[in-house]
């Protein structure tokens, strides 16, 4: 067998957050940051997976072993127990998976930190479906389940708009350059935050999400094509204001930054991980500001999203 190298993109959800689950048009980025996966096959015929996983800072924080026949692990840690589910699923999907005699190695290593929501998990579906030749998508839903869009930015290198119709996703690689790109920033809040709380919150909602999805695609097409800051201002508001007057959710902006001078729009699952920051002034005034707020995990447009020139 041939060893392998598979890096993943992270992911950054700009616009239609919880709505992308029933059909929202979706604005998505890869991020620069993204997990690789490196899978060595050792001449020893011991039936055993060993398994090491690294922080961003070159921490080991993973160090496992699983036998080859069962896919059970030495240990019965949370991690242990996904990764397991995980590698069941991948062999169910391709019985010639994992079918060899041989010892094999794994080391996966993240770029980000793993409490900031980039994709720790998704990096890694679509990492282990490249690796298993299957589909990434479907091994998702037999998994950790959820939209796609998450997986979709782990394998393309453009921003996307991301489609789930009649139940199968429809990417598309665009170009997302504004002319005020300089002017957007993104920062993380130091709060972890599940998906699955808000997805719950989403799921049980009986407002109108017919209604709520054509708004959101509308605002989704005018994000991608717009000119200027002031716009992309506005439609951050109105796309706040539908998330949360739909989910009876508290916009970001006026929970933490109430006094902000620009637009701050919450990513991916409302409460945590990172946000989207409009600003007009200097990075350093932004900054400063942040850090008032005990914020020091701040990127730029261009640090942040994946671009190929």
């Amino acid at each position: 067998m041939t060893d392998l190298n598979i890096y993943a993109h992270g992911k950054l959800l700009i616009s239609s957050e919880y709505f992308v689950l029933d059909g929202a048009k979706a604005l998505a980025i890869p991020t620069h940051f993204g997990q690789h996966l490196k899978v060595s096959y050792l001449n020893l015929s011991a039936n055993q997976i060993h398994w090491k996983a690294f922080r961003s800072n070159g921490e080991e924080w993973l160090n496992l072993n699983f036998d080859k026949q069962t896919l059970q692990s030495n240990s019965d840690s949370k991690e242990a127990k996904t990764l397991t589910k995980i590698l069941l699923a991948a062999k169910e999907l391709n019985p010639k998976f994992l079918s060899g005699k041989e010892n094999i190695e794994i080391e996966t290593r993240l770029e980000f930190q793993n409490e900031w929501g980039l994709g720790s998990s998704s990096t890694l579906i679509y990492a282990i479906a490249k690796w298993a030749n299957i589909d990434a998508y479907t091994l998702l839903q037999k998994t950790m389940g959820g939209s796609g869009y998450d997986v979709a930015c782990a394998a393309i290198d453009t921003p996307i708009l991301y489609q789930l119709k009649q139940g199968k996703p429809e990417v598309q690689s665009i170009h997302f350059l504004p002319a005020f790109s300089d002017q957007i920033y993104f920062a993380f809040l130091g709060q972890k935050q599940l998906s699955t709380q808000g997805i719950n919150i989403y799921k049980e909602s009986t407002a109108d999400k017919k209604s709520c999805i054509k708004w959101l695609d509308v605002i989704t097409d005018a994000m991608v094509n717009c000119t200027s800051i002031g716009k992309f201002e506005q439609l951050i508001h109105e796309h706040e204001q539908i998330i949360s007057e739909t989910l009876h959710l508290e916009r970001v902006q006026s929970k933490l930054f109430p006094d902000y001078w620009g637009k701050v729009k919450s990513l991916g699952a409302w409460g945590g991980d990172f946000v989207m920051l409009t600003n007009t002034r200097s990075r350093r005034e932004l900054t400063d500001y942040l850090n008032t707020k005990n914020i020091n995990v701040i990127f730029s447009f261009d640090e942040m999203i994946y671009r190929t020139v």
